[in-house]
């Protein structure tokens, strides 16, 4: 089967594996689940999307206040965790979640790491996964279009391993 393009991709292959995706967005917004529901057949397999981008929603709706205060909002860590908790929600027994955190600028929120540092987490199969990206660009939209970009990319990774 021909593909139009890697969302459309990957929407056909959580339709032929019968499997649901869900979504914890800090830094992209919400951008990533409207990625998904703008093509065609995305209610078949698009369960929810949060947006839990402060940390207080983090806090409350994820339920991660003892790991905020742990550790960095901007860390591989805090990806593995919202992708954890964001499954919670789920009924289905077959789910894909993604969650992203990272700083598009122009405020720092991680010494450690540079403006257009993300961390995408991914669990599929009780598999917990975290991708650590770099972009270079300065320009907030882009980063923040480059780590929706990058959170189907890294879906597809792992749902065709």
């Amino acid at each position: 089967m021909k593909y139009g393009n890697k969302t459309n991709k990957l929407i056909n292959i959580l339709l032929k594996k019968n499997v649901k995706i869900c979504a914890a967005e800090s830094i992209t917004g919400g951008r990533f689940a409207f990625e998904i529901i703008k093509n065609e057949n995305a209610s078949k397999i698009f369960d929810y999307g949060l947006v839990t981008y402060s940390d207080d929603s983090k806090s409350n709706i994820l339920g991660l206040k003892d790991k905020i205060n742990k550790t960095n909002v901007v860390s591989t860590e805090m990806s593995k965790y919202m992708v954890k908790e964001v499954t919670k929600f789920s009924n289905h027994k077959k789910v894909l979640a993604v969650s992203c955190t990272g700083q598009a600028g122009p405020t720092v929120l991680n010494a450690n790491f540079p403006i257009g540092t993300v961390f995408i987490g991914v669990s599929y199969k009780a598999r917990i996964f975290s991708f650590k990206k770099c972009f270079n660009q300065k320009n907030r939209l882009s980063i923040i279009n480059s780590t929706v970009k990058e959170m189907i990319n890294s879906c597809l990774d792992i749902i065709e391993a």
